[in-house]
């Protein structure tokens, strides 16, 4: 030991390069013992498909022989059949349906040449009348096929020929003749092929001889009948016997070759998939196969075809000596350190004694394993935690490499750490049992302890091989991800003495104890910093959104003061804060949706809706953007889209209008466009489809992680230049969920625009269903009142006498209200009287006898909805409506059972406010 020792002090440089080469040698030799291994397996596997296509090639061949050998033996006993009779035979012996390689099988009648009238007279007495014999000529043997089945239009119009006649038929005859035996002739062309596509066949003949024995027969066609034979055509039995050809679902590529006599060359007669530049995935990878058909040989060259071999198999030698190198050089350097370490130590004889040094190790180890903790205590990052846990463990217990497994709940163990450990599979079935052998200590996987080979026992074989490769220990912690109990496995690799005492192993469970729970704060910090980014971002923004209209409508409100100011330069600033007041109360009613949305309390309404009508609303809205932006606006109905359908139109109209105002917002050239269809999804389900595509800026690949998330948006430029919430898309994405459908990014290109896909189910006239628990009229009550707003030709009414002779009664506590409400029905023509709370409001609706009341909800003395229920029950019958800031559903339905006629929600326009009071004083009773 001493002399290895000095030996590896006194090394010299030349021992790394030669370390080295050997690494270097033993990684090549890996790689080419795995090439070798995989290029025998694939031998291997293309023997099995060669055997399996031979295999099926000579039964096929065995069953043809056999029906001409079973045919044979009729003829001899029986005679021969006339064609009726041969008919029958083949089908009750059903062999075309048992080979449906098999073109045909017949029999051709040997016969002298004085004897061929008396043929054809008698072939014509069985029904072929077009019988004749061909082709005419002198040679020394005539025979003439008389028997052929099935009796198709290409098989009949070989009756009557000749095989003799042909050279290369003849060959095949005169050998089947003289050897008794089945032949199989050389590739010919068929005489049943058409004129224009001819394909290659073969003939098998089998001599039908007398049964009784000619005396004194020198020749063997003296005893002669004829030739029983068979046709196969090349392509139709490969068809036959292995069916059609599928690239994909077949393995290996196979063509084959016959010697032709006649040409005096091989020539090809099948191949399987005709090659084409790119279809071999290994060109030299082949095999050849001399088949024995008969008393012919065919030769077969086999070669995989690209799907073969295993995506993978190619990269595995490769691989395997990366591996392989990687493993050697880690021992290389462990080498190089120990080499440098026992160098060091040699410089340095004089240490302590050895019961110095082991107190010494056990007051550093406790002061390490105070230092591990407080390092890990102070990392926040799960992977910063783990590589700190990893060289911890590394340096104060030798432990070289570790994985971390957790388990949630009752699921598997799933590997979520790892350094260079990566034999484990990512996911490891581990009983629960297992759990409880873990709590009491660290688990070695080699050990002799009964107990703890027991609990390994629990464990299934593949892990328990590869716990059995090296010194692996496994420890036991609980990590409360997320607040729940979670179990998490480490294991580790070290030396075999990493457990050698107890004050190590506790040491070793306080580490990993400490890394479970900083991987849980880590856990919990992160999300607590991912929250308070998005409510931080959410309020800025939120704040700007709210802000800008704000700042707009206080600032010339101010402006307004100025009385030099021109009539015309009055309108438009009023035309101004008008638009900014809606739009402070659009996105108000965004909030509000969104979050009744997250509470489950958003109602809907599913009714008959006009399709064609909804779609002009939507455009009349979005057309008006687009104008201003100098962009253009198209809509196209791409199939039959139904007039009708079952919806709630008011949210159907929203996510459209959220849809396509995005659109035009992030278009600055080109257009916006909406296409609607109809189709069928895959259950046979029928839906309404809403495309709408832009040319805009176009959705990266990282903005489309957070595009249909609440308060978010693709990037925060996008926010600085074009301004929103990151509401709309968030909140119409859960709208059309709720209604059956769905909402999502059909395609986008950076630059080059985007397009959206809604989905939304179509229904049958007859299954329009109410989603909320409202009475099932209320649905068909508030279709019957939009469609008379809409019937309305509200541009041709004149506002400022639309309510001239009215009287009203205005219940407001608010006197800026009073103000503005009393202003636009005064200018409107109505007359108005005043009522402060609801006292006053119950006295004034029988003094004043109003046509109409308008009745705040919030006011003092007695709320709106107790001042209604009083004047009903004094006998007041006519419309009173109420006012209010709530647009929740729930504020609607108590307005409604008070006994008010309707809502009206604040803010309103003096316009639509006239328009209202003007519709339930002349078309609502």
């Amino acid at each position: 030991m001493k002399r290895l020792k000095r030996l590896l002090v006194l090394s010299h440089e030349w021992n790394v390069f030669l370390v080295l080469l050997i690494i270097i040698s033993i990684s090549l030799f890996s790689w080419w013992t795995v090439k070798v291994h995989l290029e025998k397996e694939w031998s291997a596997r293309l023997d099995s498909e060669m055997g399996k296509i031979t295999g099926v090639i000579d039964r096929e061949f065995y069953g043809y022989g056999q029906a001409l050998m079973d045919l044979k033996a009729v003829f001899q006993v029986g005679g021969v059949f006339d064609p009726k009779e041969f008919k029958e035979y083949i089908e009750s012996t059903q062999v075309l349906r048992r080979y449906p390689g098999m073109q045909g099988i017949g029999f051709a009648q040997k016969l002298e040449r004085t004897e061929i009238s008396a043929l054809e007279k008698d072939m014509r007495g069985h029904g072929f009348e077009d019988f004749k014999f061909w082709p005419d000529g002198e040679r020394s043997l005539y025979t003439s096929i008389t028997l052929i089945q099935p009796e198709d239009w290409r098989n009949k119009k070989a009756l009557g020929f000749d095989m003799s006649s042909e050279l290369t038929r003849r060959a095949a005859m005169d050998k089947s003749l003289i050897d008794n035996s089945l032949t199989i002739s050389d590739p010919v062309i068929l005489v049943q092929d058409d004129a224009e596509v001819h394909q290659r066949g073969v003939l098998i003949y089998l001599p039908v001889k007398k049964n009784v024995q000619v005396v004194n027969a020198q020749d063997p066609k003296d005893a002669l009948l004829g030739f029983a034979y068979g046709v196969v055509r090349i392509n139709r039995f490969f068809n036959g016997a292995f069916g059609v050809p599928e690239f994909y679902n077949e393995k290996v590529n196979y063509r084959i070759e016959i010697f032709d006599k006649k040409l005096g060359n091989t020539i090809p007669v099948y191949e399987r998939f005709p090659s084409r530049d790119g279809s071999r995935a290994i060109p030299d990878f082949t095999k050849t196969y001399q088949a024995k058909v008969f008393d012919k040989n065919w030769t077969i060259h086999f070669e995989p075809l690209p799907h073969f071999f295993n995506w993978y198999e190619r990269y595995i030698p490769i691989l395997f000596a990366f591996v392989t190198l990687v493993i050697l050089s880690v021992v290389f350097v462990a080498l190089w350190s120990t080499q440098q370490f026992l160098k060091f130590s040699e410089r340095h004889k004089n240490s302590l004694s050895q019961i110095s040094k082991n107190k010494s190790e056990e007051i550093a180890l406790f002061r390490k394993l105070n230092m591990v903790k407080a390092d890990l205590s102070a990392a926040i990052d799960g992977e910063s935690i783990f590589d700190r846990f990893c060289t911890h463990m590394n340096d104060v217990f030798a432990v070289d490499d570790c994985v971390v497994f957790v388990r949630e709940q009752k699921g598997p163990y799933e590997k979520r750490f790892q350094k260079s450990l990566n034999v484990f599979p990512d996911f490891l079935s581990i009983p629960s049992e297992f759990e409880d052998f873990l709590s009491e200590g660290i688990l070695p996987s080699r050990t002799q302890d009964k107990n703890e080979i027991r609990a390994l026992e629990m464990l299934n074989e593949e892990t328990r091989a590869l716990l059995a490769e090296y010194p692996y220990y496994m420890v036991g912690a609980v990590l409360h991800e997320s607040g729940k109990k979670t179990s998490v496995l480490v294991i580790l690799r070290g030396p075999e003495n990493l457990c050698d005492s107890e004050m190590k192993e506790y040491a070793i469970q306080r580490v990993v104890s400490q890394f479970a729970m900083s991987y849980d704060k880590a856990i919990l910090l992160r999300r607590a910093e991912d929250a308070n980014f998005m409510k931080s971002s959410f309020l800025a923004n939120m704040s700007h959104e709210i802000r800008t209209p704000l700042g707009v409508i206080v600032g010339y409100s101010e402006i307004l003061a100025d009385e030099e100011l021109s009539t015309k330069e009055k309108e438009e600033i009023s035309k101004s804060i008008k638009r900014n007041g809606k739009e402070l109360s659009r996105l108000i009613d965004d909030i509000l949706d969104i979050s009744k949305v997250e509470a489950g309390k958003l109602h809907f309404e599913m009714a008959q809706v006009n399709l064609e009508r909804l779609i002009h609303e939507v455009k009349s809205i979005m057309e008006a953007r687009a104008i201003d932006k100098k962009i253009q606006f198209n809509i196209a109905k791409l199939n039959n889209v139904p007039t009708y359908v079952v919806t709630d139109d008011v949210r159907l109209k929203q996510i459209l209008v959220n849809i396509v105002g995005n659109a035009i917002k992030f278009t600055e050239k080109g257009g916006v466009k909406i296409l609607y269809k109809t189709g069928t999804n895959e259950a046979g389900e029928a839906y309404l489809e809403f495309q709408v595509q832009d040319t805009g800026v176009g959705i990266s690949e990282k903005g489309r992680e957070v595009l249909f998330k609440a308060f978010s948006q693709a990037d925060v430029s996008t926010t600085r230049k074009y301004g929103g919430t990151g509401l709309g898309l968030a909140l119409s994405k859960r709208l059309a969920e709720l209604l059956g459908g769905d909402l999502f990014l059909l395609e986008s290109s950076v630059g080059k625009g985007s397009t959206f896909c809604l989905r939304i189910p179509l229904k049958d006239l007859g299954q329009g269903t109410m989603l909320t628990m409202r009475p099932a009229e209320t649905s068909v009550k508030r279709e019957g009142l939009e469609d008379s707003k809409r019937d309305i030709d509200w541009v041709n009414l004149d506002l400022k006498n639309l309510l001239r002779g009215s009287r009203i009664l205005l219940v407001e506590d608010s006197e800026d209200n009073q103000e503005i409400f009393t202003h636009f029905l005064r200018g409107a023509g109505a007359e108005v009287q005043i009522a402060e709370d609801g006292v006053a409001a119950v006295e004034q609706a029988f003094k004043f006898n109003p046509d109409l009341i308008l009745m705040d909800i919030q006011i003092p003395k007695m709320d709106g909805r107790e001042a209604t229920k009083k004047i009903r029950q004094k006998g007041f019958t006519k419309n009173i409506i109420a006012l209010t800031a709530h647009a929740l559903h729930e504020e609607l339905q108590s307005s409604l059972q008070a006994g008010c006629n309707g809502q009206i929600t604040k803010p309103v326009s003096g316009e639509l406010l006239v328009q209202e009071v003007y519709f339930y004083l002349n078309h609502r009773s």
